[in-house]
């Protein structure tokens, strides 16, 4: 599968993800067997006449129904994505008594990943989940163990209209779907435009430029580019925008798509020559491996920190704590790279599915068509996320900053997916804690040479 601009992810406009669903509720109804009343001609009652007055019909009380709900505890400054989803939960019961929840949120990233894969695995998955797309989605869809929501999209117009197709393409495997992404979610650089503008700075377009700012805010007593590698994918974020340029899209194509290249292949090596230099170099934390995220966002809100190189889920708390103070910027050019600052790292994220074993799937069905209605859209899309599901916004709706970040994507030239989501569970990690390795001395060749074994061992 070749990824490239016009293939994935065409259109950033106004993003959200529309989670199909069809359904009903699950009710019955009884009927009444009561008789009318009549009146003879002579005024006095017929026999027919004494039997009491008929019951109006009534529904039976719709059946209790308990579903179970996972999604990713927040780890930043504040849950905006947790809140959402629990105003969803309210606002949802609120119309369903009947239905319950039992909401399962006590973690995040790499450990949620085990979790959700381990459950799987066992076939002991709760109703709904929030889980990853592409090549970490494919071998339980395969398995059975999601439900597929190819007719609940192709029967609700509302979803086929507004669904993006191009987000839809991380969780098509054989022709059916397995889940609808929440968000088209983008890594970039943030920055603190004070900071910047305090220092007599200006958002790099050039390598070097990056670099001289790297300089004068270390001169100043500030963390260039705060780095919470406590989870090692945050890592590998600058380590890919340097490869890509460095080697183009080709290099990432060839290796991470295509699994045809080496991870031995000179790109690899050289970018991760450069991320040590930057190390060398002072732009991150001397205990980068042990920063967390809350930490760093609140190292950039405060201007302890000046840059911060993150995935677009972060909008919401940064631009909560930092407004009209917070910038982006996409990684610069490298003089001499085959790559570009046009070129922008871009997933279909956060995926609800449905399991292929839940007890109650009309209802976990009926909760997701409520999730992805236009006001709910509305209301995720205001907290600064970039949905997958085409919601209709206002003047007003969207901050200025969303409103330049989606510009700018749309404007791209070409993009790849955050590696280790495409590359699966196993050798995702296995990259990840490679990139992880090289902050605390790793030598580039032996890294990627182990690398590269294993990638090895994986096609046998």
């Amino acid at each position: 599968m070749r990824i490239r601009s016009k293939q994935v992810m065409t259109s950033f406009t106004v993003l959200l993800s529309a989670l199909l669903v069809l359904a009903g509720c699950s009710s019955g109804t009884s009927s009444s067997t009561g008789t009318s009343t009549s009146t003879g001609g002579s005024g006095t009652v017929s026999p027919a006449a004494a039997s009491p007055a008929p019951a109006p019909a009534t529904a039976a009380p719709a059946e209790k129904v308990r579903l179970k709900l996972m999604f990713q505890k927040g780890q930043g400054t504040k849950d905006y994505f947790g809140d959402w989803m629990q105003e969803n939960i309210s606002l949802f019961k609120a119309k369903n008594p009947n239905i319950d929840f039992e909401v399962i949120a006590n973690t995040c990233c790499d450990n949620y990943l085990t979790v959700i894969t381990t459950d799987m695995a066992a076939n002991n998955l709760p109703d709904i989940f929030q889980g990853w797309t592409l090549e970490r989605m494919r071998p339980f869809a395969e398995a059975g163990r999601l439900l597929d929501l190819t007719s609940a999209i192709n029967e609700n117009p509302d979803w086929k209209t507004n669904m993006s197709p191009d987000a839809l393409k991380g969780t098509t495997f054989n022709g059916k779907v397995y889940g609808l992404p929440l968000a088209q979610d983008a890594e970039i650089v943030y920055y603190n435009k004070e900071v910047f503008a305090k220092n007599n700075l200006q958002p790099p377009k050039t390598y070097d430029e990056l670099l001289n700012i790297i300089d004068v805010l270390k001169k100043a007593g500030i963390t260039p580019i705060t780095m919470p590698n406590k989870e090692p994918w945050v890592g590998t974020i600058p380590y890919m925008m340097l490869t890509e340029r460095i080697g183009g899209l080709d290099t990432y194509q060839a290796t991470v798509m295509d699994k045809k290249g080496s991870w031995k292949d000179q790109p690899f090596l050289d970018a991760g020559q450069k991320l040590q230099e930057l190390i060398k170099r002072g732009a991150f934390e001397e205990n980068v491996n042990s920063i967390t995220t809350k930490e760093s966002e609140i190292k950039l809100s405060e201007g302890k920190a000046g840059m911060y190189a993150m995935g677009t889920w972060s909008i919401a708390p940064l631009y909560g704590a930092m407004k009209e103070n917070l910038g982006f910027f996409n990684f610069p050019d490298i003089s001499g790279g085959k790559g570009s600052k046009d070129h922008y790292l871009i997933l279909p994220n956060s995926a609800l599915s449905v399991s292929g074993s839940s007890k109650h799937p009309k209802e976990a069905l009926e909760f997701m068509k409520f999730v992805f209605s236009q006001e709910r859209q509305l209301a995720f899309a205001k907290l600064g996320y970039l949905t997958a599901y085409n919601t209709k916004v206002q003047a007003g709706d969207l901050s200025p900053f969303n409103e330049q970040l989606i510009k700018a994507i749309n404007a791209k030239t070409g993009l790849m997916y955050p590696w280790d989501v495409p590359l699966g569970v196993f050798m995702g990690k296995e990259l990840n804690n490679t990139t992880q390795s090289l902050y605390t001395g790793a030598n580039p060749s032996e890294a990627f040479d182990k690398l590269q074994k294993t990638a090895e061992s994986q096609k046998k």
